[in-house]
């Protein structure tokens, strides 16, 4: 830490004893009142919104006041529940006898008026203030400490004459973590008609008051790790429990099914820029820097011709900034009597890359388990949204206590080729989790891991780091050849990670059927605005988060990170080659992409048309915990080392690079628009 008193625009006067903090003229910072045992020492600051204080020039009341006061505490309360913030301030006076208890209110104007009687008139003398409501009737009582120790309890009686609202945070015990159980911390704002208000929780109940206005409109709670969570209408005295909030994973593909729209993957799950990995001592470990290069898979039925070209929309729709370098669409065609795949799990180009997996008949397990002999083969017996879920959460979003599953492949031959497959999705940790399971001494993650049953009859690892699907409904592929006994070739996969399966099945060879590819370049690509689509879950409780590009909302829903974001507009030039001139995109933005069909043959009788994705960019979270997750900056490159990178690294310098900053990366984005959709013009 360092000393920066004057440079925040406060003085350093002798003698201070408190400090009240509260936003008493409503506009969403926190004001500070210095209290000091020196007479006339005590001051006022309103806070400029960007990091300084300045002497509030209205305060000429409060001053004059208390002159003459040794000034031990203060607070900032609503005594009368109008909505706007009052101070009381106790001391000692200088003379025996004068007044050493003042209670200011609050016009809602800017200025604070000195109201006398509505404290007990040998209320002379006090060192510390407690408020909060004793008697549970909606206003604010007191509790007052005397110079000698003494308590005395005050009771607000008329303050409940006008409305007011209550709640209590509640975080999530188990599943979460991100944020603690009351919301210590966190940010409450308030708006009713006209009147915006906004508190930081420092205890579990919180108390706003709404003046002559019946309810609130909306609540917005900015949790302690950034995120927001909107309520709107809420009743007036509740418990406000944090959402399981899914905020940050990867840009979501569109495409065109021949009728509409329809999600259908996440992508560029490789990349997670600043990404605590783990706190070691001083030094944290970050995610690796290199840019995400992923092949997923689009089945042919779900990306259709319109007008002449395959069209899809790629969106951000969660709280990060996405550098997207490249797309390409690699189109497949093949017989009708195999499939394809590529394998969709995390990990290096090795493990997930442009190599086609073909399955002719797919050899599904006799029997699944779980660890306690539950029987899951009825969710994993084919593809039908029906997850497997036979887990606990444990105290942290993304990790659960150890489940298995447990596969009977069936007859085996050992000589012969055998591969596993696996579709699922996962719900994903953070880095705020991150950083603390890092911290942690009782909790690790353990990616999966494969066993199966060696000669002495016991389990023994095959597969030490099976890693897990990336994102939502991804496809794993392994190589089990020459691993499990014809006797007994069951095999068993263990994680804490939370992974929802949905199909596995094997295949004892990879035919070499033709395959014919023809990799497609954009042929347009438009940069605009569009918002937010309706999330809801595919499948019930234990799918993954899915979105109905129908429904949208253009209100701005994250505290946007703050930059350069490339202009709206023609594109196309940006994806053609990774070359690390990019778009930048913000949540909300959409690209509307198109692949000309033109010069593609037609498809052969008896073949048929899948797709994959090709797709090459950075992904940067915005949570508190990501470094460098607060802004665009600094750009990513290929090449770095890593992520935030030093000095000794930069961004490409050349003409040709400043030029593309200077024509493309043009819009400028601040969180101007997320304070004014609940705080307005004030």
């Amino acid at each position: 830490f360092k000393d920066i008193t004057g440079e925040a625009g406060l003085e350093s006067e002798e003698g201070s004893t408190a400090v009240a903090v509260g936003d008493y003229n409503n506009d969403g910072f926190l004001d500070l009142f210095i209290a000091s045992a020196i007479s006339g020492n005590s001051s006022l600051y309103l806070n400029k919104g960007d990091g300084t204080f300045k002497a509030d020039e209205e305060s000429e009341e409060v001053t004059l006041s208390l002159t003459g006061l040794l000034a031990y505490d203060a607070s900032f309360l609503d005594f009368d529940n109008d909505g706007y913030l009052d101070l009381l301030v106790v001391g000692e006076p200088e003379q025996e006898g004068d007044q050493g208890v003042y209670l200011f209110h609050n016009d809602g104007a800017g200025k604070f008026w000195l109201s006398p009687d509505i404290l007990p008139e040998d209320l002379k003398t006090g060192s510390r203030i407690t408020s909060f409501d004793y008697n549970d009737d909606g206003d604010t009582d007191l509790a007052i400490v005397g110079l000698e120790g003494s308590i005395r309890l005050l009771r607000n009686d008329g303050g409940n004459n006008h409305h007011y609202i209550k709640m209590k945070l509640v975080g999530l015990r188990a599943g979460s973590a991100k944020n603690n159980y009351y919301g210590i911390g966190a940010k409450v704002e308030v708006r009713s008609g006209s009147l915006y208000q906004s508190k930081v929780v420092t205890e579990p109940n919180i108390h706003f008051g709404l003046g002559s206005r019946e309810k609130a409109e909306v609540i917005r709670i900015l949790w302690t790790n950034g995120v927001p969570q909107n309520m709107f209408f809420p009743a007036t005295n509740q418990d406000l429990i944090e959402e399981q909030q899914l905020k940050g994973s990867c840009p979501f593909m569109y495409t065109w099914n021949g009728e509409e729209y329809q999600f259908i993957k996440d992508i560029m799950w490789q990349s997670a820029l600043g990404m605590p990995l783990g706190i070691m001592g001083e030094a944290t470990e970050y995610a690796p820097s290199g840019a995400s290069v992923d092949y997923i898979k689009i089945p042919g039925e779900q990306l259709q011709l319109k007008k002449g070209a395959y069209s899809m929309q790629l969106t951000g729709e969660l709280w990060e900034a996405i550098y997207v370098d490249k797309i390409e669409l690699v189109v497949l065609d093949h017989p009708q009597s195999v499939e394809v795949y590529v394998d969709e799990r995390m990990g290096p180009p090795s493990l997930s890359g442009f190599k086609l997996y073909q399955v002719e008949k797919k050899q599904l397990p006799i029997s699944a388990t779980d660890g306690i002999g539950a029987d899951l083969l009825p969710l994993i017996i084919e593809r039908d949204d029906h997850y497997t879920a036979g887990f606990k959460q444990g105290k942290y979003q993304g990790v659960t206590n150890m489940s298995e599953l447990i596969l009977h492949p069936g007859h085996i031959d050992p000589s012969e080729e055998l591969y596993l497959y696996l579709y699922g999705w996962i719900f994903p940790s953070d880095a705020s989790i991150n950083a603390s399971i890092s911290q942690s001494d009782q909790v690790k993650m353990m990616p999966p891991v494969i066993e199966a049953i060696n000669e002495k009859g016991e389990w023994e690892v095959i597969v030490d780091n099976l890693s897990f699907p990336m994102g939502k409904d991804k496809m794993i592929v392994t190589d089990l050849s020459g691993s499990l006994l014809a006797s007994d070739p069951r095999i068993r996969i263990r994680t804490n990670m939370q992974i929802h399966w949905d199909q596995a099945f094997f295949s004892r060879s990879d035919p070499k059927e033709p395959v014919e590819s023809y990799t497609l370049k954009p042929s347009s690509a438009d940069l605009h605005y569009r918002g937010f689509s309706r999330p809801y879950r595919k499948g019930g409780r234990y799918g993954p988060h899915w979105f109905d590009y129908s429904i949208t909302t253009s209100d701005p829903i994250w505290r946007d990170l703050e930059g350069n974001y490339t202009r709206f507009g023609d594109v196309l030039p940006l994806l053609l080659e990774a070359d690390n001139k990019y778009i930048i995109k913000n949540a909300g933005d959409e690209t509307t992409i198109e692949f000309s069909a033109k010069g593609l043959p037609e498809v052969p009788e008896g073949w048929k048309r899948d797709f994959l994705i090709h797709s090459v960019g950075w992904v940067k979270d915005g949570d508190l915990n990501t470094a460098e997750g607060q802004r665009v900056e600094p750009l990513p490159f290929h090449g770095m080392t890593r992520y935030p990178y030093g000095p000794e690294e930069a961004y490409p310098s050349d003409p040709e690079h400043q030029n593309y900053l200077r024509k493309y990366n043009t819009r400028e984005i601040n969180t101007d628009a997320f304070t004014r959709a609940i705080i307005g013009s004030q």
